[in-house]
């Protein structure tokens, strides 16, 4: 869950990067990567660590808005055998961005992928958890015929109208504009305005 000093107008969020297998997401993370500063990674103790795993990518973007802004950014496999993972960081989640694979041949894969995520966030109220999110449509730059249109992927698979992002992953483009949409959520969701504002 995020993490807030209102005094200091310090934000610190855990974003989880889902999609299907082979989706786009360790592409998505290496984009970022190396777009954005990275913040150093520490354990629990504040000691520094070695070079992060490309599954974790901790990230210090700075000042947005009025808020000093630090994110850790988890890319979760989209296979069975992950699914305590998967279960644990979702309950954590302060936004998700949602890697969709823009190929016709594996919109079934994405439809999948949204109903265990659905499930994953359900409580046991029955209702799930209302949490930001952001989809990627990656690979729009295959040819045409391979691919729905990013208009298409949001009547499928986004009827909900979050906001959404053609990318090409591999050159990087639509991986910060994602991430960007996705923090003004989640800052929309956490940060309140200043005292006596």
């Amino acid at each position: 869950m995020a993490r807030l000093d209102d005094a200091a107008r310090r934000l610190h969020a855990t974003l989880l990067v889902v999609g299907p297998r082979r989706a786009g997401k360790s592409a998505l993370l290496r984009a970022l990567r190396d777009r954005l500063p990275r913040a150093e990674p520490t354990d629990t103790a504040g000691a520094p660590l070695g070079e992060p795993l490309l599954d974790w990518l901790p990230l210090d973007l700075g000042t947005v808005g009025e808020w000093q802004v630090r994110l850790d950014l988890y890319a979760i496999a989209g296979t069975p055998d992950h699914e305590a993972t998967r279960r644990l960081l979702v309950g954590d989640a302060d936004g998700l961005l949602i890697v969709a694979d823009s190929q016709a041949v594996r919109l079934d894969d994405n439809q999948a992928l949204l109903g265990a995520l659905t499930e994953l966030l359900t409580g046991a109220d029955g209702e799930p958890r209302d949490v930001p999110r952001v989809f990627c449509y990656a690979k729009q730059d295959l040819p045409s015929e391979l691919v729905v249109t990013p208009e298409a992927l949001d009547r499928a698979l986004n009827p909900s109208g979050a906001p959404s992002v053609g990318a090409d992953l591999l050159r990087g483009r639509g991986a910060v504009d994602a991430l960007h949409a996705l923090v003004r959520l989640v800052l929309r969701r956490h940060a309140r305005p200043p005292a006596g504002s």
